[in-house]
């Protein structure tokens, strides 16, 4: 077999392959005698049907699967042979397939980028000092307060933390469009879970009231096909209730889980869940900061063909979660960059792996496996689940094998103390 290689730009490779016709016609003669002995022909008994019949039967389909078979194999041998990474499959051009003729084709395909890894003790990451103070504590009570509030109608005009039960209707060019109307829905003014120009209208109205507006949608709305529209809603004023926190007492204590009822034992929980809370944000937070570093300081080019994979699997993964059928509403624009990122990482988290020898840790397997677990009410199920399905399995490793890298930068990296309260830390912009 013959490999000649050229390189037609910074990834892109073309590679000339030729296979000697007595490869080609011993396969096929190979096949042939398999076949014949195993072909039932009308006159002849199974086995015995001549080498000629066969040949002419046949031959033709015979020699189009060995043509294909010797491509896929002499292309791998040619790959191995010129120590070639490939990313992604191969485009196969035919230069000679005749019959009694050498094999030849081109195989063009890109390879992966040679990745040379910034020093990552040039690295500046920061750790958040973070500690929970009473004040915390307290806030988380009154979180939990909000959480049993009791809602009671009012006789007057709707208010900031009033909670508002509407009829709604909404229509576009007198149409009406998907979420655009709902009965008996109820919000709490100031939650921001409305778009502001409506929420706006539920201020200063009375039970009973009835009332008509117009609204805008903003350019980046969830819906993008009605994006930039005007709509005409119509509502109408169910209730306006006054919210009432209850007190913090032996009751409201054992509610949420503290068996004896006692102000400490809540307060000693809450400070144990946000330590806890606090841990896998830094967590988080170191994560992020040392995959930022490692996107900026480590350039290079990316495979055409990976990254048009990853634009389209971004781009169903939003189709799907905003229900949109039509692609075209999505343009790649929308996703090349979060897809470079991603493509770069995953090349970068891969190269640290190889050239700095890290092995999984099992211990830390089954750690991240108990700790996720643990969210569940029978966490042993959970895990039974994850030990018996090899791919679950493996997201976890591969999890896990990012916290490595992570740890293994953090060593090398200086890294820059910096203090926080717990909500100052817990609401950092990403």
């Amino acid at each position: 077999m013959q490999v000649s290689l050229e390189t037609t730009s910074t990834l892109e490779r073309k590679m000339t392959v030729e296979v000697p016709a007595e490869k080609i016609s011993t396969a096929m003669e190979k096949r042939l005698q398999n076949m014949s002995r195993q072909v039932k022909i009308s006159g002849f008994r199974p086995g015995k049907v001549p080498m000629r019949v066969v040949r002419q039967r046949f031959g033709k389909q015979v020699y189009q699967e060995v043509l294909a078979d010797t491509m896929q194999t002499s292309y791998q041998e040619a790959i191995n042979q010129e120590s070639l990474r490939p990313a992604g499959s191969p485009q196969i051009e035919p230069l000679s397939i005749e019959a009694d003729q050498d094999l030849k084709y081109v195989a063009t395909f890109e390879v992966y980028p040679e990745i040379e890894l910034a020093d990552a003790t040039k690295f500046e990451i920061e750790v958040a000092d973070v500690e929970i103070s009473e004040n915390d504590i307290d806030n988380m009570i009154e979180k939990l307060r909000k959480q049993k509030i009791h809602w009671k109608s009012v006789d007057r005009k709707s208010k900031d933390q009033d909670q508002i039960t509407i009829d709604f209707k909404g229509m576009i060019e007198g149409e009406e469009f998907a979420g655009g109307s709902q009965e008996n829905f109820s919000v709490v003014l100031g939650s921001s879970t409305l778009l502001p120009d409506f929420e706006k209208q539920l201020h200063g109205v009375k039970e009973g009231e009835e009332k008509s507006f117009d609204i805008v949608f903003p350019k980046d709305y969830v819906q993008q096909e009605i994006a930039e529209k005007t709509a005409t809603f119509n509502l109408n004023v169910k209730k306006v209730e006054q919210g009432e926190l209850p007190d913090v007492d032996e009751k409201l204590i054992k509610e949420f889980g503290i068996q004896d009822g006692k102000l400490e034992s809540l307060k000693q929980q809450l400070k144990d869940n946000l330590n806890n809370e606090l841990a896998q944000r830094k967590k988080i937070f170191e994560k992020e900061q040392v995959m930022k570093h490692l996107f900026e300081a480590n350039n290079f080019e990316l495979p055409n063909s990976m990254l048009k994979q990853e634009i389209q699997a971004l781009r169903k993964q939003s189709m799907e979660n905003i229900n949109i059928k039509d692609e075209s509403l999505l343009p790649d624009s929308m996703f090349e960059e979060e897809a470079i990122r991603r493509i770069s990482l995953g090349l970068i988290v891969g190269e640290i792996i190889q050239q700095k020898e890290i092995k999984l840790d099992s211990e830390k397997v089954n750690a991240h496996l108990n700790t996720l677990a643990s969210s569940y009410t029978k966490p042993e199920e959970v895990i039974k689940y994850y030990r018996s399905n090899p791919q679950a399995m493996a997201n976890i490793e591969v999890l896990v094998m990012e916290e490595q890298v992570v740890d293994w930068v953090m060593e090398k990296a200086k890294q820059v103390k910096k203090s926080y309260s717990f909500d100052e830390f817990t609401n950092k912009p990403t």
